[in-house]
């Protein structure tokens, strides 16, 4: 049996793990407590990783950091999930040696993939945060700090520069493989309290650009169009011209379940709704806009409760055949509900995809047979090619270590025979890295590879590769009771953005 150990060394205090054992909170849902299975990887990879770092004369911290530390996590993840030969048998293919000598380890991961992230997060730290010191205290809530973190100088309570632009292109290009990533926002009861505008999404779509030489960023536009036409309320149908002509969004991205609690006494919608849903789809395609990625699922927070079901797929799918439908998160807790549906409702439907924010890093923190149902689930509901990567970083953090758990998973024999799951070939993989939101948002993935050399992006990671420090970190509240204490503070919990 491993033992919890109390004793705290100053390497502990310098940083994480690299892969979380622990799923945080982006603000759109509680955080769930962390499970016995995640406490014993936690408790594999720090054993591991110190006897690992003794042979090799490295700290802990310069380990944990290292290619070695990711497979010695994964190694972890298969240990605690009984499967004790990844390689014959499933799991994350990583074998011992692996996690022991670094051109081993570099070399497990070297697998080259042109990799889409088509949901990606920062916080405007020049815009309605700066103004407003109530949301100031919410948002600092997105780096929960215990007092030993705030001695070592690694986290510094109430400042929100982890959450910002720069820290956001480290953690995407630099401290990761992602080619391109879309920027994207969550809803807000108006304008003046809002995470991120679309203006400042557009502002760092031009700033990837600006330091790539190619098309390295897209940008969605937030929308509520059960909102009303006032400015005073968040964007809406009426906005939809100058997101298109003027910011140059490529899809639009939009909420079901924002409506009443904090919203007030707007009422949530479906996207099927033809008095709500379908004029902003006509507006769309009068501009040009034929994607529509839409939160499905994380059913507790701010959102509500019923609205957040896939249920209203179906029909927007068929009477819209020339619009794209990205569930976002592939709708979490509803994946089985909306896989029925893609199969028994619309298998034909070729305008209907999935999507892997946050629920594939939550999957991977689970254990294998986890990762196993999730892959397996939505390759046999909607083919592999229609499942769009995304990781809802930065609030998980650099998404390197989701990227390398898809690089080495193998679908277990085990759940081949029982559940009649397919083995997850090195193609579809590929498809699901890339390959699909290139088709979905018409990028040439081979000029993005052949500009590469003159991209200052490349030149930066390059350089940066002989000296990189990955922060380890996740940005987000990990209990509930933190959560609560970020969103609500003693103010009203039912309009907590309004004080």
């Amino acid at each position: 049996m491993l033992l919890r150990t109390t004793r705290k060394t100053e390497e502990d205090a310098e940083g994480g793990l690299p892969i979380p054992t622990q799923i945080v909170s982006n603000g759109e849902f509680y955080p769930f407590p962390q499970t016995p299975r995640q406490r014993t990887v936690e408790e594999l990879v720090r054993r591991m990783a110190d006897e690992r770092a003794r042979a090799l004369g490295w700290s802990r911290r310069r380990f944990l950091q290292s290619a070695c530390g990711t497979a010695t996590a994964l190694a972890a993840i298969n240990l605690a999930s009984g499967c004790s030969d990844a390689k014959s048998s499933g799991g994350f293919a990583v074998d011992d040696c692996a996690t022991r000598d670094p051109d081993a380890a570099r070399e497990l991961f070297q697998a080259d993939y042109f990799i889409v992230d088509v949901q990606t997060h920062h916080a405007d730290l020049e815009g309605p945060i700066a103004q407003n010191p109530q949301l100031q205290d919410f948002f600092a809530g997105f780096r929960i700090c215990n007092e030993r973190d705030v001695a070592s100088g690694e986290c510094h309570r109430g400042q929100l520069v982890e959450l910002s632009r720069a820290n956001y292109i480290k953690e995407i290009f630099l401290d990761s493989e992602t080619a391109v990533a879309m920027m994207s926002g969550i809803p807000a009861p108006n304008k003046t309290l809002q995470l991120i505008s679309n203006e400042a999404m557009a502002a760092t779509r031009d700033l990837g650009d600006q330091l790539g030489a190619s098309q390295r960023m897209l940008t969605q536009g937030m929308l509520t169009p059960n909102f009303p036409p006032n400015s005073d309320t968040g964007t809406n149908i009426s906005d939809m011209e100058h997101l298109v002509k003027d910011l140059g969004i490529r899809a639009l991205k939009t909420y079901t379940g924002a409506g009443y609690g904090v919203f007030g006494d707007i009422p949530p919608w479906w996207l099927d709704d033809e008095n709500v849903s379908y004029p902003m789809l006509a507006e769309a395609e009068r501009l040009g806009i034929n994607i529509v990625n839409t939160h499905k699922g994380l059913r507790l927070g701010i959102f509500d409760p019923e609205h957040i079901k896939p249920r209203d797929v179906p029909k927007v799918a068929r009477d819209w055949p020339n619009m794209n439908f990205a569930i976002y998160h592939s709708a979490y807790e509803y994946l089985d509900d909306l896989c029925a549906l893609k199969r028994n409702e619309i298998p034909e439907a070729t305008n209907v995809y999935s999507e892997l924010g946050a629920v594939f890093a939550s999957a991977v923190m689970d254990g294998v047979e986890q990762v196993g149902h999730l892959l397996g689930k939505l390759v046999t509901s909607f083919g592999s090619d229609h499942i769009l990567w995304g990781t809802d970083s930065i609030w998980y953090g650099s998404p390197q270590w989701q990227i390398d758990a898809l690089k080495t998973f193998r679908m277990p024999q085990q759940m081949i025979d029982q559940f009649g799951y397919p083995e997850i070939t090195t193609g579809m993989k590929r498809q699901i890295f890339g390959l699909n939101a290139a088709r979905l948002y018409k990028l040439d993935p081979e000029e993005v590879r052949c500009t590469l050399p003159a991209d200052q992006i490349a030149q930066a990671r390059a350089a940066y590769s002989e000296i990189a420090q990955p922060s380890l970190r996740t940005y987000g509240p990990r209990t509930r009771r933190e959560f609560m204490h970020m969103a609500f503070g003693g103010r009203d919990p039912r309009r907590p953005w309004l004080g």
